[in-house]
């Protein structure tokens, strides 16, 4: 019998008459048979298969012309899709002369082209060939499928560094049509076939590869916490009890948090804000089924030599998909797609960063490089999750399901406190307010202040360390040391596990908080919108998350208004300066924090319940009105 991996042409059609026999079986053993019929175009779909290099390849470059012709399992990330088609696989023509019918089928290697024979080779019982030229069409014979064709590339966020991704054609028949869109992550089990290229006077014939797929598998939808073992879910559960049995729980999201780019000194702010946007909220479909993203943006605003690039390439890493792209030279059409036109005149799609890095994060350096007309192309993107495209004749929307990391420095010479944060960034006010965090990362020198001696010395000595290879402190006993892959683990674990819902007390600190926004007169106007509070219910329930929580406390409301405060340099509500830049990390975070509730409580009016300690204008407190929003 033929073998299904190295022959699969001759043993995958045995596979479908056997199922077409079963059909018939079934039929005749069935007592309401006479109501069935036999379904032809059934296809065995073949999967998963055995964890060998010659079967499974890492990525498209693996494939060779050797596993040409045999079954192949390759992982890969859509980036264009073409028009579906009709495709006719086999019809019969008559002899014009002997009457005999000839079946001529469509051959994949010279891209399905169907050939009438010479002459007609029937004998008709007198041992001579008919030799008949002319033949006609049979009304009715043809054999017609559904077909599309597919480009897929090496995923973006397993390059190495300096390595062209490259790319390969799906073929897709019947069922699997439409089982994948442009910025799909999938794995495709097919055929490795040749094409020959259309023949041209001057040019030499030339062949490519291409996929006859068997089984699509899309993971885009994979929940977060299935990719990880139960194990190390069982072992993250372990940890965090310890460490609630001690009475340290924000002694244990500190060691996480300093876990996130430790080649970075301190910067306890900026690791916190990049965790919970890369965490995330928890989407939900609000009364009139629109869909409110839980996906969170952080935009960084700093001086040059802040770590804001290393920032960006770190939370790539932590994500599972990335695209790392920078804004210098960046069009709309490269952040969201482009119309391509096909060597046969077929118009087709293909995926841009925002899309490839649906379900991931998609980090722009040098954000404010990007020309004011490609800008505003993301809006769509950044807000609703999805891009509505209409070129080329072709209408459709995308989805663009990720989390946004920019970078930018400050227009002119430096950061001008006299002005918004619109106008030293350059950024309207409708983008502005899409990102959910926005932190200044600015050189406390040129900001016009003094700089911390001890922090200087301690960025001096980490820097040091790690440029000459020297072991730093000792840790703490049991403190958190994760790898890289294991950090990875656990974001992805906490996302897919947890769906926190927010408890009173918390929501009407995030609604006095968003209050006292809109009605202090030294904040951005971009920054106060109505998105800000959802802002807040997003970061909230990520910091739930991270602390392995179901619910949002006003534990987690405190630490949100903390970070959300480090846009501006001078905060009433801290009750002094902030700053993001060289802000370390507390040794007793636990005992500190009823101090940092209070100071922040006060400051709102409110109490630990979320309760008003003074009426304002005898109308309640200003948060009741906007309650019923979350």
């Amino acid at each position: 019998a033929p073998s299904p991996v190295r022959e699969p042409s001759r043993a995958l059609p045995l596979f479908e008459e056997a199922i077409r026999a079963v059909q018939r079986s079934v039929m005749a053993a069935h007592e309401d048979g006479h109501f069935m019929s036999v379904k032809p175009s059934v296809h065995a779909r073949l999967y998963r298969l055995p964890h060998c290099t010659e079967l499974r390849k890492l990525n498209v470059s693996s494939l060779r012309a050797d596993d040409s012709n045999c079954l192949i399992q390759v992982p890969g990330t859509v980036i264009r899709t073409g028009q579906l088609k009709m495709l006719q696989l086999s019809r019969e023509y008559e002899c014009a002369k002997c009457k005999f019918r000839h079946t001529v089928r469509a051959e994949l290697e010279e891209r399905h082209q169907m050939s009438l024979p010479a002459e007609c080779t029937a004998s008709g019982g007198t041992g001579k060939p008919c030799g008949g030229t002319k033949f006609e069409l049979v009304d009715g014979s043809e054999e017609c499928h559904d077909y599309q064709e597919v480009r897929i590339q090496e995923q973006v966020h397993r390059l190495l560094v300096g390595s062209i991704p490259r790319s390969i054609t799906l073929l897709l028949q019947d069922d699997l049509i439409d089982a994948c869109k442009p910025g799909d992550d999938i794995t495709v089990v097919g055929t490795l076939r040749k094409r020959w290229r259309p023949l041209s006077r001057g040019n030499r014939p030339d062949a490519e590869l291409a996929i006859d797929a068997l089984h699509v598998h899309v993971h885009n939808d994979e929940v977060g916490s299935a990719r990880v073992s139960r194990e190390l879910g069982a072992e993250f559960e372990a940890w965090w009890r310890a460490r609630r049995e001690a009475g340290m729980p924000l002694k244990a999201r500190d060691e996480i948090v300093a876990m996130a780019c430790p080649s970075l000194a301190g910067m306890y702010l900026v690791k916190l804000g990049l965790l919970l946007t890369l965490i995330g909220g928890v989407s939900h479909t609000d009364a009139s089924s629109m869909r409110v993203r839980g996906e969170s943006h952080l935009l960084l605003v700093g001086d040059a030599g802040t770590g804001k690039s290393a920032l960006l390439r770190h939370a790539a890493r932590l994500s599972p998909r990335s695209v790392l792209t920078t804004g210098i030279g960046a069009t709309s059409a490269g952040l969201t797609c482009t119309a391509i036109r096909e060597p046969g005149g077929e118009w087709m799609l293909e995926a841009g960063a925002l899309v490839l890095a649906d379900g991931g994060v998609c980090a722009i350096d040098e954000f404010d490089s990007i020309r004011e007309h490609d800008r505003g192309a993301i809006h769509e993107a950044m807000e609703q999750q999805t891009l509505s495209v209409a070129k080329a004749g072709l209408v459709c929307k995308l989805r663009t399901k990720c989390s946004v990391f920019a970078a930018c420095n400050p227009k002119g010479k430096g950061y001008d406190h006299d002005r918004s944060i619109s106008v030293n960034t350059g950024l309207p006010s409708p983008l502005l307010s899409r990102f959910d965090v926005v932190l200044l990362l600015l050189d406390k020198s040129r900001a016009g202040g003094g700089r911390s001696e001890e922090h200087d010395r301690d960025v001096a000595q980490h820097i040091l360390r790690e440029a000459c290879g020297e072991e730093g402190p000792p840790p703490e006993p049991d403190a958190a040391t994760w790898p890289l892959e294991k950090m990875r683990a656990y974001v992805e674990f906490v996302r897919g596990s947890f769906r926190p819902s927010v408890t009173p007390p918390a929501q009407r600190a995030i609604v006095a908080y968003y209050s006292h926004q809109r009605q202090a007169d030294t904040t951005s106007e971009a920054r106060t919108t109505i998105r800000l509070l959802e802002s807040a219910v997003r970061l909230a329930q990520a910091h739930a998350r991270l602390m392995f929580r179901e619910e949002v406390t006003l534990l987690d409301a405190i630490y949100v208004i903390v970070v959300l405060e480090s846009s501006t340099l001078h905060s009433r509500l801290a009750g002094g300066s902030i700053c993001a830049l060289t802000s370390m990390f507390d040794e007793t975070p636990d005992a500190t924090y009823p101090l940092l509730r209070d100071k922040i409580l006060d400051s709102l009016g409110i109490d630990a319940e979320g309760r008003p300690l003074r009426q304002e204008g005898g109308g309640g407190y200003p948060g009741e009105r906007l309650g019923g929003y979350m």
